[in-house]
């Protein structure tokens, strides 16, 4: 009789936990994206690349989610704090957050504006140059001893800006993924105030992790855990390439 009385209450137990992780991850998440990064990641339509799919790695998971566009290192900020239970394209840097498997790939070219014969056989060549980059570009290209006291130069959080800013003349190399180059091109030419000539030299970074992959961060191991396993499935049928395929074949008929 004892011994039927321990394995109840051990069955009630698992019942008791099961239910509490329910709970726990019944609640409405709260999913980071960054800013400025279409055709990846648009906060103006809420859509992009990577929303598509996480959206669709997260639907047979049951997940209750709402989004919040915001800059990189607010990001991490909010990650911190637990703000957010969830960053879509981080890199691995931060410690004590759980990282699902590879999520998102950048191709980054250096884009000279004016060189059309440009050339870059190693990164520490970019310190000859002024360069406009994304915001953690330094971190995520591992060149902070590169550009250390190099005042011209400058990430950006907004990439649209970073763009313009390359365009009129700010700096002479652009560090960009090579989609959202063209992306925001195809936007840009329907404005009369910048000029695009499309006289560049163009070098596939010569760096070790190129094309530079991105993961999604969670606060919490089984919702990790979780999406990993949904994630794999979405790649496996097919269905993460032909979401990438849409989104390139729209940019391009752009």
């Amino acid at each position: 009789m004892l011994e039927r009385c321990k394995s109840l209450t051990g069955i009630a137990v698992i019942l008791y936990l099961l239910l509490v992780s329910h709970t726990a991850f019944s609640k409405e998440l709260v999913v980071g994206f960054g800013l400025s990064r279409p055709p990846y990641v648009d906060e103006r339509s809420g859509s992009g690349i990577s929303v598509e799919l996480f959206k669709q790695a997260a639907a047979p998971l049951g997940w209750q989610y709402k989004t919040s566009f915001v800059s990189i290192k607010r990001m991490q900020r909010l990650l911190e704090r637990g703000d957010i239970d969830v960053a879509v394209e981080m890199s691995r840097a931060q410690p004590g957050l759980y990282y699902s498997v590879p999520f998102i790939s950048y191709s980054n070219y250096a884009i000279h504006s004016r060189d059309p014969g440009f050339t870059l056989t190693s990164m520490q060549e970019l310190a000859r140059h002024s360069i406009c980059a994304w915001q953690n570009a330094s971190e995520h290209l591992e060149l902070t001893k590169i550009v250390a006291g190099k005042e011209d130069y400058l990430e950006f959080s907004k990439q649209r800006e970073q763009v313009i800013e390359w365009l009129n003349g700010k700096c002479d190399v652009i560090l960009i993924d090579d989609t959202l180059l063209r992306w925001h091109l195809s936007e840009l030419n329907q404005s009369s105030s910048v000029h695009i000539n499309n006289q560049w030299g163009k070098v596939l970074l010569p760096f070790e992790n190129n094309p530079l992959w991105f993961y999604v961060a969670f606060t919490d191991k089984q919702l990790r855990d979780e999406f990993n396993s949904s994630l794999k499935q979405l790649v496996q049928t097919g269905r993460y390439q032909k979401i990438r395929d849409h989104w390139a074949t729209t940019n391009k008929n752009q």
